[in-house]
């Protein structure tokens, strides 16, 4: 299955699973990449996207969304500080730090995605399903789509 794919047809905790996913690829690629190259920039910016789409997702209301919160900005604040730093050493660490970080909290949201009642306890407890849909149209009333080019490769939403 694509990730196309796998995003049109996924609960709201299997896409924070892939955000996840996709936060730790891109950490990957910076790791992979020279420091303070553009291809390393370009997927420390990426990582930096989808810990801004997990914030997003955070409902202050419930006590364990203002613990992730301190995470995120802690790992956002990471994230930055390898981007800007020239000691490979250094830069390396911080983003095996970052990325041990966010391995740990996949590995537990994934747990929770392997337990197969959640998704249904969660759905009856909320009242059922919420899903909303949409298009865009741009200021001339034309249609307008949003492709994210990656140069090398990787996921397009």
């Amino acid at each position: 299955m694509g990730i196309e794919e796998r995003i049109t047809n996924a609960s709201p905790l299997e896409l924070t699973v892939i955000n996840y996913e996709i936060l730790l690829a891109n950490i990957d690629k910076a790791l992979a990449a020279e420091a303070k190259s553009d291809k390393a920039s370009y997927a420390l910016d990426k990582a930096r996207e989808c810990i801004a789409a997990l914030y997003m997702t955070l409902d202050m209301d419930i006590e364990f969304s203002q613990d992730l919160e301190g995470i995120y900005l802690f790992v956002n604040s990471v994230l930055i500080r390898a981007d800007f730093e020239r000691d490979k050493k250094v830069r390396s660490e911080e983003l095996n730090h970052a990325r041990n970080i966010c391995a740990e909290l996949l590995s537990s949201w994934q747990a929770l995605l392997d337990d197969p009642d959640l998704e249904e306890r969660l759905i009856a407890e909320a009242g059922g399903p919420q899903v909303y849909t949409g298009l865009t149209y741009g200021p001339d009333g034309q249609l307008t789509e949003y492709e994210d080019f990656d140069p090398d490769g990787g996921y397009k939403i």
